[in-house]
């Protein structure tokens, strides 16, 4: 019951971030300036819908109670997330 609980939870932090890092490929936001970079364009709106789709998958498997899934999910979900703050770092200005 509780895992079902923290999935949900993390599947609603996955949705946020994605969610703010697709909804900001047209405009500034922190040191970042995405309108001048369409590389920085593109790894928003590909993480950011890659994050999206799996705070879905994790909504879903969140009521499975499998946990092979679960543990899965968690840690594609890190490593996803991971991968896409690393990619960002790149783009800080010099």
């Amino acid at each position: 019951m509780l895992i079902s609980a923290l999935m949900v939870l993390f599947s609603i932090i996955l949705a946020v971030i994605g969610t703010y890092l697709y909804r900001h490929q047209q405009q500034p936001f922190l040191l970042f300036n995405p309108t001048e970079n369409p590389a920085l364009q593109e790894l928003l709106r590909i993480g950011g819908l890659a994050l999206i789709l799996m705070a879905i998958i994790a909504f879903v498997i969140a009521w499975t109670h499998v946990i092979i899934l679960i543990c899965l999910i968690l840690l594609l979900g890190c490593l996803s997330t991971t991968a896409i703050l690393i990619g960002l770092v790149s783009f800080l200005p010099k």
